[in-house]
């Protein structure tokens, strides 16, 4: 597995505008030019953030899926998603996701 990558791909798309664009314009074939797992690959096209929390890529940069829009992901089906890859915690229901500043396209 390459978790790695699919951090990187995350970051990328929050710190870099041209990779940000690419994204945007094409995400399907951005993602699979990058060396990964049918599984990682996958996960990422289908949005499903729950498998990919259960690989392992982090919580910081999973959210930036929603925030971004990306593979169908957004701030309102987020937590839904990411808890169907994890056990129930009680803290599900104490309230939302925060909103975050999402950088303006030059």
């Amino acid at each position: 597995m390459s978790v790695y990558l699919v951090n990187k791909i995350l970051y990328m798309t929050d710190n870099d505008a041209d990779f940000r664009k690419r994204m945007r314009d094409n995400a399907e074939e951005t993602v699979k030019s990058f060396p990964m797992s049918g599984e990682e690959i996958e996960a990422l096209i289908t949005g499903d953030v729950g498998a990919l929390y259960r690989m392992g890529v982090h919580t910081f940069f999973l959210n930036h899926l929603g925030r971004y829009n990306l593979f169908g992901v957004t701030r309102e089906n987020y937590l839904e998603r990411i808890r169907n890859g994890m056990d129930y915690d009680p803290r599900f229901d104490q309230g939302e996701m925060p909103v975050q500043y999402v950088p303006e396209e030059k």
